[in-house]
């Protein structure tokens, strides 16, 4: 009698950990992003770099008419090093 019970409390909890587990997996799924609309994006030449690594990344296009906000590297925000904005 008692194994038999000790079986089900151990089934009961096996379940409780697997939707838990599975909610909280459910949990990290987020939709990503949209892609712009190409019509909004206009030439610029934006070049960032990384204050941890000095790694650096060219950006060659961007929405709207405001600076976009700088690319995150090593976990930090990198540093607009050249702002250049192309005419056309």
């Amino acid at each position: 009698m008692w194994t038999a019970l000790k079986i089900v409390i151990a089934l009961a909890a096996a379940l409780a950990i697997y939707l838990a587990a599975a909610r909280v997996i459910r949990a990290f799924h987020i939709p990503p992003e949209t892609d712009p609309d190409p019509s909004d994006l206009r030439p610029v030449h934006y070049r960032y770099r990384c204050v941890v690594c000095y790694s650096e990344v060219t950006m060659t296009a961007a929405p709207g008419d405001d600076v976009p906000e700088p690319p995150r590297h090593c976990r930090e925000d990198m540093a607009l090093v050249v702002e250049h904005t192309e005419s056309g």
